[in-house]
């Protein structure tokens, strides 16, 4: 290539580099766009100069720097060109009357890849690199298929950009959104940046931070304690310390960031986080790796307190055992009253954090002066930053990181996570045995209430149970029988066993540990098999059987999986956002396993007729004269309203 046809392309890289940057980070010039606006100034943004052609190892951001100490707007100019015959929309008073900038907080990001998920369900952030990078942006080859579960659920529609795009657009504000999304400003106020400064703040203090967020519901408890963990991990200036990551002791088994909902657990986090968490559902991910996770399968502590206090003191240990002198944040959960207020006073007494962040200023008063008096070191009270706008609900959010952990396929790549887009009925399930001298579990253990022995397989048929590994006959802990010194394990008329539980006990969570979560397609009573959907392996099961370790499936208050459910009517009716269509392997097979007797756990190749779900037509399986029940909308309102 000659000198010139290379300057031309760099040029046009650099053009294409600050337009995309800017799209990214020049909120400044934005603001004071706005800013002259509500002072009366209505002019159109003025043109930006010519980009000056850079290096190849410069930094990209370097120009935009420039630009905006000369007061210019780049990302204005570069995303609204002129066009001719048609006149310039005033884009500063557009920019006062409707757009909002996507983002005040401003995330710095190491020199590697980071893989980004831009979904309208969060806030968007600006992200700024260090000196001396080129900005590259590349299409993630895991994405459509996420984007491709639009097809099964309408929770993951309307997230992503419009369909006739094949890969990303950038957003310059809210008004660039895709139709039906809603984007939301994501803002650091200044009291969390003072926060966040004096928490990043070089320490004498040779120990680690401790940081413990707490407060209200819907408080910004989990942004900033993501904020907090992203800052830390990409700080520069502290030798040794980025290569550390940061310890995450996520508390909330009702909005969990890694694991999943119904769990705790303890994350060692390598990377930023720069996705909703259900973009990274996985116990085996390299980028957050889950060091050890507790179920309390439900949704709140409220269902076992005293359980939920075991479960955080042994996570809290294993912190302290592994990962001493790495950051660690402790993200818990908006009950702050009561019992919940309880749980708070013994967290903070037991992990002794150097900072108590509660995210409220308006109290309640009681709830602050306790917690202040149970803190040793410091505490201080934030700013809450409720969502204006709700695309999602909780449920929604918690729906939706079930539904992904339980469509990841395999990956030779232990920092990626793929999808599989077909519906769960389609997927091949693991088979355990449950009876016999193949048995591969120990039995189901109800918690927080037991069912009658003949209602049992109904009980858990298509629901999400938790395999939870014991390595100690210490786990069993109050489930064992003072008469018989054991644990007692009956049946139920299928044959499927499990442990008696009559006074709501618990398994110790120090001597175990939940390992992944399982949906039960089925039960085979005539050959004594659980048919199980879930993303664990053969080998992760096998690896803690092998381990002489029990097995034990833990049912509980999970949420219902009714996503489930429906999977198969909305994959048929054919309505989806996606753009792409990815071959879906075959699954069947010509072998016939159906006289073969399993061992302990093995993977089915039939998967048969869709589970769960009967669809009956007109006035089938109704009692002769019997009429549809039909609800009134309007129950419960008083008259005149």
């Amino acid at each position: 290539m000659s000198a010139s046809k290379r300057r031309k392309v760099d040029q046009e890289a650099t053009q294409y580099a600050t337009a995309a940057v800017s799209a990214l980070t020049a909120l400044s010039a934005r603001r004071r766009l706005a800013e002259g606006n509500e002072l009366g100034d209505t002019t159109s943004a003025p043109a930006s100069p010519e980009p000056r052609a850079l290096p190849s190892n410069s930094n990209a951001f370097s120009v935009l720097q420039g630009l905006s100490r000369q007061g210019d707007s780049p990302s204005v100019a570069a995303r609204q060109p002129e066009s001719p015959g048609k006149p310039q929309r005033n884009k500063a008073r557009h920019l006062k009357s409707a757009v909002v900038v996507l983002s005040s907080i401003q995330e710095q990001l190491p020199q590697t890849f980071q893989w980004h998920y831009g979904a309208s369900a969060e806030g968007k952030r600006v992200l700024r690199s260090r000196r001396q990078t080129r900005l590259e942006l590349h299409m993630d080859p895991c994405a459509p298929a996420l984007r491709q579960l639009g097809r099964l659920s309408p929770l993951f529609r309307n997230l992503w950009n419009e369909p006739a795009s094949l890969s990303f657009d950038i957003l310059y504000s809210s008004e660039d959104a895709p139709r039906k999304s809603v984007i939301q400003e994501l803002k650091s106020p200044p009291e969390w940046n003072k926060e966040l400064d004096n928490l990043l703040a070089p320490s004498t203090n040779s120990t680690a931070l401790t940081a413990l967020v707490c407060g209200p519901k819907s408080a910004g408890k989990s942004t900033f304690s993501k904020i907090l963990a992203n800052r830390l991990i990409t700080r520069s200036g502290e030798k040794g310390l980025v290569d550390k990551g940061v310890a995450l002791l996520d508390l909330d088994p009702g909005q969990s960031e890694y694991a999943l909902p119904g769990t705790i657990s303890l994350v060692h986090v390598k990377e930023p986080n720069l996705s909703a968490s259900f973009t990274h559902p996985s116990f085996a991910n390299a980028a957050s790796q889950i060091v050890r996770c507790h179920t309390i399968a439900s949704v709140s502590p409220a269902s076992d307190p005293d359980l939920y206090r075991a479960a955080t003191f042994d996570l809290y240990a294993t912190y302290a055992a592994s990962l001493k002198g790495v950051p660690l944040i402790i993200n818990t959960p908006g009950w702050i009253l009561g019992t919940g207020l309880e749980l708070l006073e013994d967290i903070i007494r037991h992990t002794t954090p150097d900072e108590v962040i509660y995210m409220s200023e308006l109290g309640p008063a009681d709830t602050v002066d306790s917690l202040r008096a149970a803190t040793v070191k410091n505490f201080r009270t934030l700013p809450s930053q409720p969502s204006e706008f709700t695309a999602r609900t909780g449920a929604h959010l918690r729906a939706m990181q079930t539904m992904s952990y339980f469509h990841l396929r395999p990956t030779s790549d232990p920092g990626r996570l793929s999808w599989n887009p077909s519906p769960l009925s389609q997927h091949p399930p693991l088979e355990l045995r449950y009876a016999g001298s193949k048995g591969g579990i120990k039995g189901i253990l109800c918690y927080n209430y037991e069912p009658p022995a003949d209602l049992l397989a109904s009980s858990i048929n298509g629901m999400v149970l938790a395999v939870v590994v014991t390595g100690d006959r210490k786990a069993y802990g109050e489930l064992v029988s003072s008469a018989s010194a054991d644990i007692t394990i009956s049946e139920s008329p299928e044959g499927i066993p499990f442990i008696q539980n009559q006074n709501d006990a618990s398994l110790d969570p120090r001597y175990s540990k939940t390992i992944g979560l399982v949906l039960v397609r089925g039960i085979d009573p005539a050959r004594k098999v659980l048919q199980l959907l879930t993303p664990m392996s053969l080998d992760q099961i096998h690896t803690a059987m092998d381990l002489n370790q029990d097995l034990v499936l833990v049912h509980g208050k999970f949420d219902a999986p009714s996503w489930a459910y429906t999977e198969d009517l909305y994959h048929q009716s054919g309505d989806d956002d996606a753009t792409t269509h990815l071959q879906i392997e075959d699954q069947d097979t010509d072998e016939d396993v159906s006289d073969r007797e399993p061992e302990d756990v093995t993977e089915a190749t039939d998967v048969g007729q869709v589970p769960w779900v009967e669809i009956l037509r007109g006035h089938e399986k109704r009692p002769v004269g019997s009429k549809v029940w039909r609800v009134r909308r309007d129950l419960g309102r008083q008259n005149g309203e």
